[in-house]
């Protein structure tokens, strides 16, 4: 069975550029992702809130990154969730 996901919270940073809080489910178990969408022509996920910090802050990429949205659908769609 595929992953549902749905957007909690969208901050934009610019126009062009947000992070978007995503809660991906399937049956009895979910996660948090967050993606960091640069122009609609870069998507970063993170798996931390604390991930995403660093990236900012010190330049430590500890993301998935993806070049096109449907990418970023297909693999939020398929990612194996955390027991």
């Amino acid at each position: 069975m595929m992953n549902t996901f749905k957007a909690l919270d969208v901050e934009y940073l610019r126009s062009s550029r947000t992070i978007e809080t995503i809660l991906v489910t399937n049956k009895n178990l979910s996660e948090i992702f967050f993606v960091y969408n640069y122009e609609g022509v870069s998507y970063r996920v993170f798996k931390t809130h604390l991930d995403l910090i660093h990236f900012f802050q010190d330049h430590t990429d500890n993301s998935i990154h993806f070049s096109t949205e449907d990418e970023l659908d297909d693999f939020l769609s398929e990612v194996k969730l955390a027991a």
